[in-house]
């Protein structure tokens, strides 16, 4: 691992014999031997032998260069600041002399004489720079503050390369693994509601997440509604292989090579043709709860058209169990809406702020999510479907597939319906959300009101979520229809049968 500064490189001398009581008289003072390495005058290795037998101080006064440094008045002392020469222990060598290489360590190929030459050079330029540093406290606290701060810099480097050296076993570890590591983070926030459920903890959230309403449902909240009567008329599963396109994405449709439509290959049969008013009803968002998924295809009649979340897990199975039940089938396409990034459309949402092409494979991500399909319909969009560039392009993808279009939403200023119409694009398009106040009675007053837009046009359609109350009331009101003189019809039964607003 790579440390965040450079060490300093420090020779030190490699001493091959016992010590010697002279070597004790230095060890009471600290040095670099930096400071004289780099002295083009001096030569350690070629300093004047000292007599073993003499006195430290005569040595020190038999070298010239102590002269310098014990004389206070002399001009290379006034001027520290200057820096001209001062602290120069290469000073005390003769300036004739050359340095080129300084090696302290011994070689086993010199002889002993060659070896006791240079230790006593060595040792003579040790007392010097001694000498220099007693005759210049400013210049010894330099020298003693130097050392202090690079031992610091040493402790904290092998600090900083132990504690970190746990998270780099750690990524290496992960990566090795390539299991991803996921946090989640739920606010502490209190319980002011008094209930235990994730919706009551919620509700006294303040801030991002407040007020999130999770839809959880078991099995039991539906054990309540009848099962539909009549015949069950299922659907087959079996796939056409001439309405399958093979892409990098996954198996996408595509209109047969006859000119023969997924939108009809897959459609619920409608047998009756009479001139009745038309009523489509389109459970959406299912897939993500299983429980609700398994009631809506259970418990609603086989009329009833059903639209899977593309985000949901095992859409081949939901798909082919509720045709089995007899549901017609569609595919949820997300689009930008003009409140983003508060309400998302998830990472396969069409944006106005793609590029056409990244658009076009997130399109053909979610078509490849299921199989046996008869349309798409929108959810969200309310800024993307004011952009003509982006719903057109859209739009022409669908209808190249020979898919149908349902608009998902209710907004006066969505353009997906008038494009549609103009592209020859099947189309139907949302008239009323039953359930956007979830209970009994609101619900059967939505009902109601979509039995008076037929007054005014021949179809209707209705849209609603996997609620236990949306299931339960659709169920009771689409028994009592043909009472009515209405028809309970499959989405596919509507195409193009609505007047644009």
């Amino acid at each position: 691992m790579k440390l965040p500064f450079k060490l300093p490189s420090i020779k030190l001398p490699k001493f091959g014999k016992k010590k010697t009581d002279e070597d004790d008289d230095d060890d009471d003072f600290d040095f670099d031997p930096s400071d004289f390495e780099g002295d083009p005058d001096a030569s350690l290795g070629d300093a004047p032998e000292s007599p073993a037998g003499e006195d430290d101080e005569h040595d020190a006064e038999a070298s010239p260069a102590s002269e310098p440094f014990a004389d206070e008045t002399s001009p290379a002392m006034e001027d520290e600041d200057s820096g001209a020469n001062e602290g120069n222990v290469a000073a005390a060598s003769d300036p004739g002399e050359e340095i080129e290489d300084i090696d302290f360590g011994d070689d086993d190929e010199d002889d002993d004489d060659d070896g006791d030459e240079k230790k006593a050079g060595l040792k003579s330029k040790l007392i010097e720079f001694k000498k220099q540093l007693d005759g210049n406290p400013k210049r010894k606290m330099m020298v003693i503050g130097g050392g202090a701060a690079t031992a610091l810099l040493l402790i904290g480097g092998l600090s900083w390369l132990v504690m970190s050296g746990g998270n780099e076993e750690e990524k290496a570890a992960e990566e090795l693994s390539k299991i991803p590591k996921v946090a989640l983070d739920i606010a502490p926030a209190p319980n002011t509601t008094g209930g235990t459920s994730l919706n009551a903890i919620a509700k006294g959230v303040v801030g991002p997440g407040a007020g999130i309403v999770v839809p959880v449902m078991v099995p039991s909240v539906f054990a309540s509604v009848a099962q539909p009567t009549g015949p069950l008329s299922p659907l087959s599963f079996e796939i056409d292989p001439t309405l399958i396109e093979d892409s990098p994405q996954g198996p996408l449709p595509k209109i047969a090579q006859s000119g023969k439509m997924v939108w009809q290959a897959y459609a619920k049969p409608f047998e009756n043709q009479d001139a009745r008013p038309r009523i489509a009803i389109v459970i959406s968002g299912l897939g993500q709860s299983e429980a609700a998924t398994d009631a809506a295809i259970r418990l609603l009649p086989g009329n009833v058209t059903l639209a899977f979340d593309p985000y949901a897990p095992g859409l081949l199975d939901w798909s082919a169990k509720a045709r089995a039940a007899g549901h017609e089938v569609m595919i949820m396409m997300p689009l930008e809406p003009a409140t983003f990034p508060n309400d998302d459309p998830g990472p396969q949402g069409l944006m106005t702020t793609n590029a056409a092409e990244e658009n076009r494979l997130r399109l053909e991500y979610v078509l490849s999510r299921m199989n046996g399909y008869m349309g798409v319909m929108t959810v969200m969009g309310s800024k993307f479907n004011t952009s003509d560039e982006h719903v057109r392009a859209f739009l022409e993808e669908i209808r190249g597939r020979g898919l149908m279009f349902l608009e998902g939403g209710i907004n006066e200023e969505s353009l997906g319906p008038k494009i549609a119409t103009e592209i020859g694009l099947p189309r139907a398009l949302t008239d009323l959300v039953i359930d956007t106040i979830p209970t009994r009675d609101a619900i059967d007053t939505q009902l109601a009101e979509l039995e008076g837009i037929l007054n005014n046009q021949p179809a209707a359609v209705a849209i609603a979520e996997a609620y236990p109350s949306s299931i339960e009331r659709i169920a009771v009101w689409a028994a009592g229809l043909e009472a009515k003189n209405f028809v309970l019809a499959p989405l596919s039964a509507l195409a193009d049968k609505q007047f644009l607003q």
